[in-house]
């Protein structure tokens, strides 16, 4: 298939002209400038150019027998064709930085070039300008054409359909290329086609910005005798060549190829292959900055360098390959071209980087803080500006209902371990309170505060030690989080949070995943609690209702009072009434509640999971598909809270306190006296545990802000972890003086919080999958969040229409998110896979598999440690300082 250099150099010889050295190419632009690339065929027998082929970053081909554009794919080339334009650009004309915005001034000087070299006699300079200025048509003109007539018809034979016959009719009209005496003619021919200028705006819209074009001609003409080239490049694009690209943008570049009539048309791959290379944004890096002929030459041995030869008899030419999901960035090829032509580089590709760099130790008396104030002041306009976008009406839905269920579950729990000192109300209002002033003054808003698993252990265990030894409990706390507040702000004064920068990739994911794992644990363990407070019926037979075989009996054991519709087990009780009966221990039976729960926690899990990948499906326009998937779980919440409502089945709903009122009745007010009936030593006594609050919350608060921040998270306005741990102790001061739960990071949340403001790319080329941006970093959800939250107590009677198993299921949707997110998901999942079927992951090519399972195999078994931890109340609150000793 190869084909020998002299007949390559005998087959492409054309005209050796250049415009002297020009001036560079970055002064106009064209180097950072996106590039649509087409090419027109001049076929035998036809009176206009024909697009055929086109390319943003793939390959797209007008299908031979239909009517329509193929699918993009990767442009597989010829390596003759390779070694044939290569010996074009360097024997044939090349035009650099051309100053002119007329299209007939271009051909002039190429066909003048041509008739100087004795390349074609004089007499065939008309001729080939009228073949040049040929009618330019454009796939989507005859598309139009054929939808009007709701006809179908070949495109590339428009005399097969009758609305094709007229138009090839309008064509015949026009004068022929051996009959044109002038190209003011042909001019006037042009302006009369009535489609000559209309162009294919809807494709426009998927181009990028400022993008420019590349026009690529071949065609094989009977009176030439031998091939002619040339390259065009305009110093300043032109958008003046009416009707030569399909959309409206300007042109830059323009590639000619004539020749006479060969075998297997070799002209159109020589064009196919000019157009390919136009489509490399490396190419089109080094081509816009070319100075002479030399230099475009290096550009194409550079591709070919860079490209991959598929061994013919292992493959089929005729199979299109699939756009890849993931193509190596313009970044990473100049960084492996440095290193091949033994540049020295600095590598940053690790991704990795990003918690470390602004982590530094300054050295100065509250330098880092500082620092973290400068950082952050430039982008907090920004981070209200950059909230202005329907995704962040999503966001706040969604985290709203995400953040409430742990909130009113958390509170009912921590009321019932701490005997109502504190419950639902002050965690609702903790929450909002210091989510507000979190949102507006925190180094990394997008971090989510909550009250931890950890946090509320350790509240439990101080509580128990605090009843043993008479100590009044919420004045006890207090001291201990003004202590812990005080060892935090001497963090931030001596820049301790420099240790984050020892965290490592392992400590990170570790941490990620058994958060994440909890979250889906727990939210199946709620939905099956369900069944114990709402139980199944399963067996009327042997389980009979004998509920009505008890009775209350008064405190003077003179009455008996049988229960009805108005009097409860729980009625008896409150009245320190007796319960006496065979039946007083019958479950109180819900027909259905359980099974209704499940379908509705699974169902709300299933149909987020599928609208949130509603994004990437083949069906609806882009754009409507995108606002679905940023809606999901709002739409998968609407829509089983309006089931639940039709069936009428009494499952498990919201709760909110309807008072705003301290829980606990013995509290007049929501200030917590500072010693409240304690001695004065309890204040000195309360440093030790409230050093050990002091690594709870340092810990849990950096991982998570760490994990969020990572680098791929490619986030512009930079962190702030000493201005983050400074708000995290004055909130700490405040919320123990109040009586409420501190609030911390919460790790499942604000990863949550961070996927749902995800920015891609909305100009994709065809083919291409949009591209990760980074995360729409802002203020405003998160203000909003914590303000809809306080404002839940005012709405109970609306939230109560909610179901939990509802919530439950996005409790799921969120911790399996997390989980599936994670490189240590894909490693387990490598466990069960043979090494022929498992996917080629860029460690497993510099790794061997026995290393990475031994790898797994730590981490899971370090994750069960402190899983082990956490389970039980008198380890739990060891559970972040275990992190920290195991993995940093």
């Amino acid at each position: 298939m190869l084909v020998a250099a002299n007949e390559m150099d005998h087959f492409f010889a054309g005209a050796d002209f250049n415009l002297g050295t020009p001036e560079p190419a970055d002064e106009h632009g064209a180097e950072s400038a996106a590039l649509f690339c087409e090419m027109l065929e001049l076929r035998p027998g036809q009176s206009s150019w024909r697009e055929t082929v086109r390319w943003v970053k793939f390959e797209e081909d007008v299908e031979e027998d239909g009517n329509r554009w193929s699918k993009p794919f990767v442009a597989a080339l010829k390596l003759h064709a390779l070694m044939e334009l290569r010996n074009c650009i360097s024997s044939g004309s090349v035009l650099l930085d051309l100053q002119t915005n007329n299209l007939n001034e271009i051909w002039n000087t190429l066909v003048n070039e041509w008739v100087r070299m004795d390349l074609v006699p004089a007499s065939y300079h008309e001729p080939l300008v009228a073949t040049l200025m040929q009618p330019y048509r454009h796939q989507h003109q005859f598309q139009r054409s054929i939808i009007a007539r709701n006809k179908s018809s070949d495109v590339l034979d428009p005399a097969s359909s009758s609305s094709m016959r007229k138009y090839n009719q309008s064509l015949a009209t026009m004068p022929s290329v051996n009959s044109m005496s002038s190209v003011d003619t042909l001019s006037d021919a042009l302006s009369s086609s009535p489609t000559g200028d209309k162009t294919n705006k809807r494709f426009f819209k998927k181009l990028p910005p400022g993008s420019e074009a590349a026009s690529i001609l071949v065609a094989e003409l009977e009176f030439l005798r031998r091939p002619l080239t040339g390259f065009v490049r305009l110093r300043d694009a032109s958008n003046t060549f009416r009707g030569l690209v399909e959309v409206p943008v300007p042109v830059r570049y323009v590639f000619v190829a004539l020749s006479p009539k060969t075998k297997g048309n070799r002209v159109r791959e020589l064009g196919r292959t000019m157009g390919t290379l136009f489509s490399d944004e490396l190419f089109q890096h080094e081509v816009s900055k070319a100075r002479d002929r030399h230099d475009l030459l290096t550009a194409i041995d550079d591709f070919m360098g860079s490209s991959t030869v598929l061994p013919p008899g292992e493959w089929n030419p005729k199979i299109r390959i699939e756009p890849p999901t993931q193509v190596q960035s313009k970044e990473s090829r100049t960084i492996q071209k440095k290193i091949l032509d033994g540049e020295d580089v600095d590598d940053h590709s690790d991704e990795h980087t990003g918690h470390g760099a602004e982590i530094k130790r300054t050295g100065r008396i509250c330098g880092g803080i500082m620092d973290d104030i400068k950082r952050k002041a430039k982008w907090y306009l920004a981070d209200f500006k950059d909230a202005l976008h329907i995704q962040t009406i999503a966001s706040i839905i969604f985290l709203y209902f995400a953040s409430m269920t742990p909130l009113v579950t958390f509170g009912g729990l921590m009321s019932t371990l701490l005997k109502g000192r504190m419950g639902a109300m002050e965690t609702i209002l903790g929450r909002a309170i210091s989510g507000v002033f979190w949102g507006f003054t925190a180094g990394q808003p997008l971090v989510i505060l909550g009250s931890t698993g950890p946090i509320l252990v350790f509240e439990v265990i101080v509580f128990n030690v605090c009843d043993q030894w008479g100590i009044e409990y919420m004045s006890m706390r207090v001291w201990i989080g003004l202590w812990s507040a005080l060892i935090l702000l001497f963090m931030v004064i001596f820049d301790s949070s420099f240790l984050v920068g020892f965290i490592t990739r392992f400590t990170e994911e570790s941490f990620a995943a058994l958060v994440s794992a909890i979250f889906v644990y727990e939210a199946i363990k709620k939905v099956l609690h369900i069944a114990e407070e709402e139980p199944i019926q399963t067996n009327p037979l042997t389980n009979p209702d004998i509920s009505h075989l008890c009775d209350c009996l008064s405190v003077n054991n003179e009455t008996v009072t049988p229960f009805g519709e108005n009097f409860t087990n729980s009625d008896c009780l409150k009245g320190n009434g007796t319960l006496i009966g065979i039946g007083c221990n019958t479950p109180h039976y819900v027909p259905d509640a359980f099974l209704l729960s499940v379908l509705l926690f699974f169902g709300t899990f299933i149909m987020s999971r599928i609208l949130k990948n509603a994004k990437t499906a083949s069906y609806g326009p882009a754009r409507l598909r995108q606002i679905i998937s940023d809606f999901a779980v709002i739409l998968s919440i609407a829509t089983f809270v309006i089931i639940d409502f039709l069936m009428g089945i009494p499952t498990p709903k919201l709760w909110v306190p309807a008072e705003v009122k301290p829980t606990y009745e013995g509290r007049d007010s929501w200030l917590v006296p500072f010693f409240g009936g304690n001695p004065w030593w309890t204040a000195l006594a309360a440093a030790v545990p409230g050093a050990l609050a002091t690594i709870l919350i340092f810990m849990d608060q950096q991982i998570t802000t760490v994990i969020v921040s990572r680098g791929e998270s490619k986030l512009r306005h930079g962190v702030g972890y000493h201005l983050d741990l400074f708000i995290v102790a004055i909130l700490t001061a405040v919320l123990s003086m109040v009586g409420m739960p501190w609030m911390i990071a919460d790790t499942v949340l604000s990863l949550t919080h961070s996927s749902s403001l995800r920015m891609e790319s909305e100009v994709a080329a065809p083919g291409e999958r949009p591209t990760f941006l980074g995360i729409r970093e802002n203020r405003v959800t998160n203000i909003i969040i914590s303000i809809l939250v306080g404002v839940s107590v005012f709405l109970g009677k609306y939230l109560v229409m909610i179901p939990m198993p509802v919530l439950f299921g996005v409790f799921l949707f969120m911790g399996s998110n997390a989980l599936m997110g994670l490189q240590f998901t894909d490693r387990i999942k490598l466990f069960f896979m043979p090494l022929k079927y498992q996917p080629d992951h860029i460690y497993l090519r510099y790794v061997s598999i026995n290393r990475v399972h031994l790898f797994t195999l730590i981490q899971l078994l370090c994750l069960a440690v402190l899983w082990v931890l956490k389970s039980f109340r008198q380890t739990a609150m060891l559970f972040p300082i275990m992190v920290g000793l195991h993995f940093c």
